[in-house]
């Protein structure tokens, strides 16, 4: 007899959803048995990732910190695909530079792409997750928000800090009343963000893991799946390090 799939008859709502990792997750969460609400700036990388699924989806294109923008994709989702059983917040922003170099401005638009779009969602939809009195979140962090960014990017590193914090202190509110709250945090991925690196560069990251190779975005992916499923039944608050031991 064929296993059901691990997240059949589930709904999951996605951020990012056109990125480089974001796409890579709405695969995995598609083959794995769930229904998808999809989000991303951008319509255009929305659409091509919708195409590639098989599965039912909603997808909408919108800035994820717009609060009344994101309450009426997460109403629409429920409407039209269900229950929101898990949400993972996918979107965010890389773009190193070194702190000299970061103004106030650059900063707070880090902030606002990778903590604050986090924050929104979770806001969102996690009130309804409570009053049925289950669910599961996976906010994306980084090993820069564990350890600092080797690559010039202190901004980053703040950001991806917070939501760890966040993740942490809304897992101790939530989990009693059924809501698991994680974190997903990658180590080098090779992903359009390395789009510019060099084959040297990118060797180069792929050394710091003991795999001495870059991850592969369906490897973070594949952590996601099992974040947001009933295999992690008994995990909450916890920093999921997909990245091969290169914070050993």
């Amino acid at each position: 007899m064929t296993a059901a799939p691990v997240l059949g008859g589930r709904t999951v709502i996605l951020t990012g959803a056109a990125g480089g990792i974001g796409r890579h997750v709405a695969r995995a969460l598609a083959g794995a048995g769930a229904r998808v609400g999809l989000s991303d700036l951008t319509a255009h990388g929305l659409e091509a990732v919708t195409r590639e699924l098989d599965a039912a989806a909603v997808a909408e294109a919108f800035d994820a910190t717009d609060e009344e923008r994101f309450a009426a994709f997460h109403a629409r989702v429920h409407d039209e695909l269900g229950e929101v059983d898990g949400l993972i917040t996918c979107a965010g922003r890389w773009a190193p530079k070194p702190f000299a170099e970061v103004s106030t401005a650059d900063f707070t638009e880090m902030l606002t792409a990778n903590a604050t779009t986090a924050f929104v969602a979770c806001r969102t939809v996690l009130p309804s997750m409570i009053a049925r009195g289950s669910g599961s979140i996976v906010n994306f962090a980084s090993t820069a928000g564990e350890y600092g960014s080797i690559t010039p990017a202190s901004h980053y590193a703040a950001a991806k800090g917070a939501v760890i914090a966040m993740t942490k202190s809304l897992a101790r509110e939530a989990s009693p009343y059924g809501v698991r709250v994680n974190a997903i945090s990658p180590g080098p991925t090779d992903t359009v963000a390395l789009g510019a690196a060099t084959p040297e560069q990118k060797a180069a990251a792929g050394a710091r893991t003991l795999f001495n190779r870059l991850g592969r975005p369906e490897e973070i992916a594949a952590g996601c799946v099992y974040l947001v499923s009933d295999m992690s039944s008994f995990v909450t608050g916890t920093v999921l390090q997909v990245n091969g031991g290169s914070l050993l």
